[in-house]
Order: structure tokens, then sequence, then C-alpha cells
């Protein structure tokens, strides 16, 4: 009996983009675009973006592949690292709220620096996103909840499967190849979230590091290096030691006509996803009453356990600490009416106003939430203000999920409005339309070129 390692690595080895639903080829266009605008925005108005371009400064490297936001180009490996990074950067990813992970941080830059070092064609490029997204998905989905509430951060930990996926679909590895891939990345998976408890920035380093170890574990194993066939479910495999719990049956139930990179969500907002649930849910409190700071006595969220252990950052101390705090967020919306990426810098963080209200707030488990986890991923906020009056919202689907989506044009203006002080508004125009028509090149590096500064 085949393992579920190789019944992955077939799946990937035999995609092909002109057998692929237009749906699945017009959600990896919409990753692509998406993940574009992240990785410039991230580049260039993040301390992450800094670090990895000084870095990749410092290398002699063959110039094979773009460092985005910058004249640099440097090997597959270093670009996939540094282009990671910033794409994570300033949590403006997609994401999904069942693998808990955000899969396009790593997979589209670690498609981008080896499809434009390989030379591939864009049909190409949209069977390795898809590969890798549905791998990475599959498995993150068949560990979760429980991988990420042990500590781990399923963007460093899952990912290394689907950019090893994608990777190895890109370099035209075949089925047997693939499982050593996929093997191999699981001894390279890594990523724990300590992060959370002082706001320090090795976040993004997982998601580079994460598209980094694909693309390595893809070229070893080509060159002949091997790795576990039961790499997922073996004794001492990757659910064995990450989690206590894996659901075997998701990982190639329905693989290829069940196609999971279709139930990813899309961020309107440059916060942790279960932030933006508060946002949203704190809008339409002050639409039923306009709440004046001064005047409110409390304010309640009732949601899930994820959400408490991540996003609960009364204390936030960063600009990371602050995206990922759904007090920080709550406390914007009310005090400046905006949760943008002006409102996470850090002056905009320090602002005593804003932390007034923060410390209003109080995070609590719902029962019922909890045991409709993952989908929906429901959260209550509640405001009281000191004369009594109140408001409570319920949001089960925040904009951007599949059951209440972004347009097409929702998303271009996202990347419009994210890169505005990163390139002219030309250049993110003429971004935009060459990856939602990207399987029209016959080669990626004409697209690559177009993230350079």
């Amino acid at each position: 009996m085949a393992t579920l390692t190789e019944r992955l690595a077939e799946f990937s080895a035999s995609l092909r983009f002109d057998f692929l639903p237009q749906e699945v080829i017009s959600q990896a266009r919409r990753c692509l675009a998406d993940t574009s605008g992240a990785l410039l925005a991230g580049s260039r108005l993040s301390l992450t973006g800094q670090a990895g371009r000084g870095f990749a400064e410092r290398l002699e490297e063959r110039g094979e592949a773009v460092i985005a936001g910058s004249p640099l180009r440097r090997s597959a490996m270093t670009a996939a690292l540094v282009n990671g990074m910033a794409s994570h950067a300033l949590e403006l990813d997609d994401g999904s709220k069942h693998a808990t992970y955000h899969p396009g941080a790593s997979i589209v830059p670690a498609c981008l620096a080896l499809g434009e070092a390989e030379g591939v064609s864009g049909k190409r490029l949209i069977e390795a996103i898809v590969a890798g997204y549905e791998v990475s998905l599959r498995i993150g989905t068949a560990i979760n909840p429980g991988h990420y509430l042990r500590g781990f951060h399923p963007t460093g930990t899952v990912a290394t499967f689907g950019t090893a996926a994608a990777a190895a679909k890109i370099l035209g590895l075949s089925a047997d190849v693939t499982v050593n891939a996929l093997g191999l990345a699981g001894s390279l998976a890594s990523g724990i979230n300590q992060y959370e408890i002082d706001g320090s920035i090795s976040k993004h380093l997982h998601s580079g590091n994460a598209a980094k170890n694909g693309i390595l574990s893809a070229m070893l194993a080509r060159d002949g290096m091997t790795g576990p066939s039961e790499i997922l479910e073996g004794r001492l495999g990757f659910f064995h030691c990450f989690t206590e719990k894996a659901d075997l049956s998701v990982v190639d139930g329905g693989l290829g006509t069940d196609w999971h990179l279709l139930r990813i969500y899309f961020k309107p907002f440059c916060s942790c996803r279960y932030v933006h649930y508060a946002i949203e849910a704190t809008q339409k409190d002050l639409e039923q009453h306009r709440f004046l700071p001064e005047e409110i006595e409390s304010i309640t969220v009732r949601t899930h356990r994820n959400a408490k252990q991540g996003s609960d950052i009364p204390d936030y101390r960063t600009p990371l600490h602050a995206r990922l705090s759904i007090q920080y967020g709550i406390a914007s919306i009310i005090v400046r009416g905006r949760a943008g990426l002006r409102e996470y810098e850090e002056e905009a963080v320090a602002d005593p106003r804003v932390r007034r209200v923060a410390d209003l707030v109080r995070i609590e488990v719902d029962d019922e939430i909890q045991r409709l986890y993952p989908n929906p991923r429901s959260m209550i906020v509640e405001i009281r203000g000191r004369k009594g009056e109140g408001a409570s919202t319920r949001i089960d689907h925040a904009k951007g999920d599949p059951e209440n989506p972004l347009s097409d044009e929702e998303l271009f203006e996202k990347f419009r409005d994210i890169t505005e002080d990163v390139i002219p508004r030309k250049r993110a125009d003429e971004i935009l339309s060459a990856a939602m028509a990207i399987d029209a090149r016959e080669e990626i590096g004409s697209f690559a070129k177009l993230l350079h500064i």
C-alpha cells in the first residue's frame, strides 16, 4: 500500500495545467498577485525587509533570481529566503483557517525564485503553486489545531512540505524523487511561536526558511539524497513528533477533486487573521452606537482557543506584537477608525490613547464557538458604556474568507494601496495584469523583473 507521502508525490508529479479546473487556475493567479503585493510592501516597509536585503547584499552569489524591492539578484535559495521573509513581514499574506497556516508567503517566493532560475513557463509556475498549496494545506489541516496549540508555527513547519512539492514540480522531478524531496523536507520543518511573547520578528524568518528549505530538499533529492517515504505517518514521523492527533484521511481524501486551495482566505487588513474578526465586529458595534473612548466601561471578546492563545496580547510592545494583538486592533478602530499600515508603525503603536482603550479589552474562550471551530472561526465583541449602553456583534466569516470573499477588484485595490509608497501606480497595474495572465508567458523571468526596484 502506498504511503501518504507517495500519494502526495504522485499527485504533484502528475499534475498538469491543462487538466486543472478553471477556478483553481484563477485562484492560483490571485495568490500570485496578492503575495506579490505583500512581498513588495514588506520588502521596503518593514524591518524584516531591510534585514533580508542587507543579508543578501553581503553575499557574492550567481544572480539567478530577483530580490524584490531592490536591484539585487542572488541564488534561487537566497532569493526565496529573503522574499519569503518579506512576504510575511506585514501580516498581509493569505492563509487557511483549516490548516492554521499562511501558504503564499513561502510557496510563491520559492516558485518565483526557482522558476526564474530554471526558466520555466507561466503554466509550470501555476502547476507548482497549486501543487505546493494542495500538499501543504492537506498536511496542515490534518494536524491542526493541535499542532499550533503546542506552540509550533505552521508557516515554518507545514510550509516546508509545500515548498518542497512546488520546487519538485518546477524541477520536473518524478514521483519517486518527489517522495525523497518531501521526506527531506520533514527533517527541515521548523518554527515555534515564542515570538508571540516578546514581539520579536523571528516569525518572519519561518516563511523565508521554509521557502529556502523546500528548494534545498528538491535539489538534494534530484541529486540522489533520500528521505523517509513515511515522513508523515511513520512511527517517528512528522505527525508523531509534532502533534498529539492527526486526521490521516484529510491528507489524501479527494486528492485532485476536492481543492483545498479554494478554501483559503485573503486579508484586507495588515494584522493577524484573528484580529480581522475583532476589527470587523468592532466596526459593526460602532455602527450600532458611536462610543467615544472615554465613554467605554468594558470590552469583552468571546472566541476560540487559537485566537486566545495567539492574539490575547494586552501588553503589546512592538509593531509585530500590535499586529498580533486583538486588544490593539479593537482600540485602534475605536480611537482612530482605522487599522491600516500607518496604524502599525512604531509611533502609532506607542499612542497612549490607544493603550487606554486596549486595557479595557478582556478575551474569553466561548464553549459554543470552540465546538464549531475551525469553520466558522467566530468571534463576538461586546462593548459596554459607562451609562449602561451596549453593542454586541458576532462575526462568523470575516471579509476575505471564501464564504465572504474579496472580489478580484477588491484584491487589486488592496495591492495598489499597500504598494503606493513602494512603486508607481502604473507599475502596480502592470504587475497585476501580468499576474492574472501569467500562464500566457513562455518564461516567468520577465514577471519577476517587475518586482525589481
